[in-house]
């Protein structure tokens, strides 16, 4: 699904939070009469589905995590934050940062794919949503997580950071390393993260 106020939903209000997110997933899956699935979720994503499992455990069969935020905050300094910031909305600046988001040697085809993912957010979306996930701080609520949980770390994005911060935390939670990628493993690696969603719980 596009989350409000990107991509193809990129005009629906705000607010743009992991609250509202959650419950706006939380809400499709009801309306289709789903519950409970697997949740998948990449970076941000996946802080999503955990503030999902969180906020409506009962919708939640399992989880699988994907280079995510840990729900303690992202962990930048000032100077990142500051950074981060200035992507929004600004092409070139985005350009640069998405680029250091892919293993080197990146194929330009996955980086144009995600430059015309990222435009497609207002800056004033990304904004208040960098707000949200970057300084999210529930950590504790996710330790109360039943559901079966496997956090897919890609090797070159801090992967010992996702283990501490997030598989920790919940119980029976599984961590793989997927050698060789970086942040953005779904776009390169997708055979392999579409393996790994493809044999979860096992």
């Amino acid at each position: 699904m596009d989350l409000r106020g990107s991509g193809d939903a990129s005009a629906t209000p705000g607010p743009y939070n992991l609250e509202r997110y959650a419950a706006d997933l939380r809400e499709l899956i009801e309306s289709l009469q789903l519950g409970p699935v697997i949740v998948v979720g990449h970076s941000m994503g996946a802080t999503v589905a955990l503030r999902l499992a969180v906020d409506a455990p009962e919708v939640v069969g399992g989880l699988v995590l994907i280079a995510p935020i840990p729900a303690g905050g992202a962990g930048f300094s000032p100077k990142g934050e500051a950074y981060l910031r200035a992507t929004a909305g600004d092409s070139v600046e985005a350009r640069a940062w998405l680029a250091r988001t892919l293993s080197d040697g990146c194929d330009p085809v996955l980086l144009e794919r995600l430059c015309a993912a990222a435009a497609k957010t207002p800056r004033s979306v990304a904004l208040e949503s960098f707000e949200s996930w970057a300084h999210a701080d529930f950590a504790e609520k996710t330790k109360a997580i039943v559901a079966p949980t496997l956090v897919v770390a890609p090797e070159n994005d801090q992967p010992e950071a996702s283990k501490v911060r997030v598989a920790a935390l919940i119980t029976g939670a599984r961590h793989v390393v997927l050698p060789g990628a970086s942040h953005y493993a779904i776009v390169e690696q997708p055979a392999a993260v579409a393996h790994l969603i493809g044999s979860f719980p096992t």
